[in-house]
């Protein structure tokens, strides 16, 4: 009864308990399978780990540039008269854009030009007249010098007479016929005869000299003539200059003109912008590069060439992918509004910007790929099938630093590996 009431397998188990005649399964072939999967998933991750890297990238957004963008600005004040450009033309270096009114710098060139008539006139009279009335004064001068010297000559003839007489009376005085009175009233003549002729000599000394200061006088009033008229046309020629300058607007730069800021009829200031030129001669796809801006806080971690990845707002970056690029340019502060301008050339785009706060201005320059539709290398096979233009605006991220992942883990491998 009890052999009916066990199950045979226990009774055998029971009676060989030991069973060293047979082997003992440790574990199953779907056990050791997921063994050795733990361990190569547990052996990559750890390799990964020291071996590998992970990059830290900061985002950024900008504008594609390609040609130099300039602002033709006004270099005068007052009432633009006329713009001689639209959008799209073409323009050289010197060519005359616009015209601005100048009713004051006119005026003055009309009144300079009036007193440069008169002073012409009068050197003219000057030229005709001087030289007859200094002949005429020549002709008088020579009278007088004349009368003079007949003055002399019947002075001299008055003094030999009163010498003479003078001897006599000294004979006379001697013999008692005549008295001491008489000889000194004689000497006396003769004193006065002797001043006449040196007064004489030197009126005909002044006479010579009035003649010779005669033609001097002259050419000295023509000279300084000559001299302010001179100084007159130099005077309109610089009003002249200086007229066409502020009158007629001549642009600096050669290339295409891409926006108007102004129209006719408006009053400018000094340095107004009238239109956005684009300097045709660095357009090609060759020249475009990025300009990034990235936030204070961020902008000393970026330095010049690093890796960065670019992508226009016109591609879908989920589709084809990043543009390839190294970091070439990073300021050493954060840029100024007016900086920012002087790059962008756009107010709502650099207000966009600044909105964020303090930026670093960051240029980077693609890698070129001459076998991609855009000439530029994408993470992408070939990246979208269109051309990529400036003035577009983009976002990119920066690769700012590269580390094994164990160190991003365990902190204390970071001072081992001396990566502080």
């Amino acid at each position: 009864m009890a052999a009916g009431f066990f199950r045979k397998a226990a009774l055998e188990k029971l009676s060989t308990p030991e069973k060293l005649d047979q082997l003992i399964k440790v574990t199953s072939p779907k056990g050791w399978i997921a063994l050795l999967t733990i361990t190569l998933v547990l052996g990559t991750g750890i390799a990964w780990a020291f071996m590998g890297s992970v990059k830290t990238k900061l985002n950024v957004v900008g504008v594609i540039l390609g040609g130099e963008i300039h602002e033709v600005v006004a270099t005068s004040q007052g009432q633009l008269i006329s713009v001689n450009v639209n959008v799209g033309d073409e323009i050289k270096e010197g060519d005359v854009i616009a015209k601005i009114e100048q009713p004051e710098l006119f005026q003055q060139i009309e009144g300079v030009k009036a007193t440069l008539k008169e002073r012409n006139f009068d050197l003219q009279q000057l030229l005709s007249y001087g030289n007859q009335d200094t002949r005429l004064q020549g002709e008088m001068i020579q009278q007088q010098r004349s009368s003079i010297e007949m003055q002399i000559q019947s002075e001299n003839k008055t003094l030999e007479f009163l010498r003479n007489q003078l001897d006599t009376e000294k004979g006379l005085l001697k013999q008692g016929l005549i008295t001491r009175s008489q000889v000194v009233n004689t000497e006396q003549q003769i004193e006065s005869s002797m001043n006449s002729i040196e007064r004489l000599k030197g009126q005909r000394v002044q006479t010579s000299s009035q003649k010779l200061n005669l033609g001097f006088d002259l050419q000295q009033k023509i000279s300084i003539s000559k001299q302010r008229i001179a100084e007159m046309e130099r005077n309109l020629a610089n009003l002249q200059e200086r007229y066409d300058i502020e009158t007629n607007i001549k642009s600096l730069y050669s290339g295409e003109v891409v926006e108007l800021l102004t129209d006719a009829g408006i009053v400018v200031r000094q340095g107004t912008p009238l239109f956005k030129l684009k300097n045709q001669s660095q357009v090609a796809g060759n020249k475009l590069r990025g300009v990034l801006y990235i936030p204070s806080q961020d902008g000393k971690k970026i330095k010049e060439g690093m890796e960065a990845l670019v992508v226009p707002s016109t591609v879908q970056p989920q589709e084809y992918g990043f543009m390839k690029a190294k970091v070439t340019y990073v300021s050493d502060f954060p840029i100024t509004q007016k900086g920012m301008m002087m790059t962008v050339k756009n107010d709502q785009l650099v207000q966009g910007l600044l909105s964020r706060g303090a930026m670093f201005e960051v240029y980077v320059e693609f890698e070129k790929d001459e076998e991609s539709y855009s000439g530029f290398k994408w993470t992408s096979a070939k990246g979208p099938q269109i051309a990529i233009n400036e003035g577009t605006s983009c976002m990119g991220k920066i690769t700012v630093k590269t580390e094994p992942p164990a160190t991003m883990v365990v902190p204390a491998l970071k001072k081992f590996f001396d990566l502080y």
